[in-house]
């Protein structure tokens, strides 16, 4: 009987949302702790089966259209012996927060159709079928998100500079906090653009300034300099404030995180909903903020170690 497993998890931009639109830098991780699972089996029907949706694939609706895309290509380029099968998502990554869901999937799910049909699966081809299922889900796929959450290691990015991976040595935790409110990416893009177009002097300092949080992050986070890496968050999330990007429910939780003793925290993504994040000093220190976002309304939680980016760092 055919069977066969991939995994993928989800991800995190630490720094430099929306100024990397402009060509600055920005860098993001992979959520370790937040693992997707692809799982199928050969059965006497086609069907899926996961939190979002069960049933036949062929009725696979409209709003997981790039899943469906990507079951019928693997399908059609793999199982030459129209064998039926069935499949099951197990993520508890939330969809339109920031977090990479759709690629997540669309990884897990490339991973487990090669492991069942037995077939070897390099990276570059992972990250071909991973984009094409993100460019029918989004419209356009930047390929950043599928390169991150197919990576153990944090990827820096720019418009204009091929990512690449970089590895730091570093004590502290991130903590993510889903605000339950879905994040408006293509809103607040094309919305950054309006403010840029009309007063390019003043926003593009803005993104200039988060620009330049992006390299001293990446910096401090070299170095292990915690109090200053959570003293970029909370300047870095001052600017994005500034941009139009914050919500009541988003700076709630940055305040509750804060007075729960966070080193910094700050808006990921897109904003206007999605995830903020917090530094933390250690773990102790992440639970309490961890309680703090929880009882402030927080939709869930997830606690990262910094320490597994290291390059001598042993990753399951």
């Amino acid at each position: 009987m055919l069977k066969g497993i991939g995994k993928s998890h989800g991800k995190t931009i630490i720094m430099g949302e929306h100024a990397v639109v402009y060509g600055y830098p920005a860098f993001a991780i992979p959520l370790l702790s937040t693992p997707v699972i692809v799982k199928i089996k050969q059965s006497h029907d086609s069907s899926l089966i996961s939190k979002y949706y069960a049933g036949k694939i062929e009725q696979i609706p409209d709003s997981l259209s790039g899943v469906k895309y990507l079951i019928d290509l693997l399908d059609q380029e793999l199982n030459q012996q129209q064998i039926k099968y069935s499949i099951s998502i197990d993520s508890g990554l939330p969809i339109e927060r920031g977090m990479g869901s759709s690629a997540a999937i669309a990884a897990a799910m490339t991973r487990a159709f090669f492991d069942c049909f037995n077939k070897d699966l390099d990276q570059q081809t992972l990250l071909d079928y991973v984009n094409k299922s993100e460019t029918i889900t989004h419209g356009k796929a930047s390929g950043l998100d599928a390169l991150t959450v197919s990576s153990e290691d944090p990827i820096k990015f720019g418009k204009n500079v091929a990512p690449k991976h970089f590895n730091f040595n570093s004590e502290g935790f991130i903590v993510i906090a889903d605000s339950g409110v879905k994040g408006r990416t293509k809103e607040t893009v094309a919305d950054v653009r309006t403010m840029y177009d009309d007063n390019p002097e003043k926003i593009g300092a803005y993104l200039q300034q988060l620009g330049d949080y992006a390299t001293k992050a990446s910096e401090y986070l070299t170095k292990g300099n915690l109090k200053q890496l959570g003293l970029v968050f909370s300047l870095a999330n001052e600017i994005l404030t500034k941009l139009n990007l914050a919500i009541p429910k988003t700076d709630k939780l940055i305040e509750s995180a804060n007075h729960a003793g966070s080193l910094g925290s700050k808006i990921t993504g897109g904003g206007r909903g999605g995830c903020i994040i917090c530094l933390a000093r250690n773990l102790k220190n992440a639970q309490m903020i961890q309680k703090a976002l929880i009882k402030a309304g927080a939709e869930q939680t997830w606690i990262q170690p910094l320490s597994i980016y290291a390059e001598d760092s042993d990753i399951d």
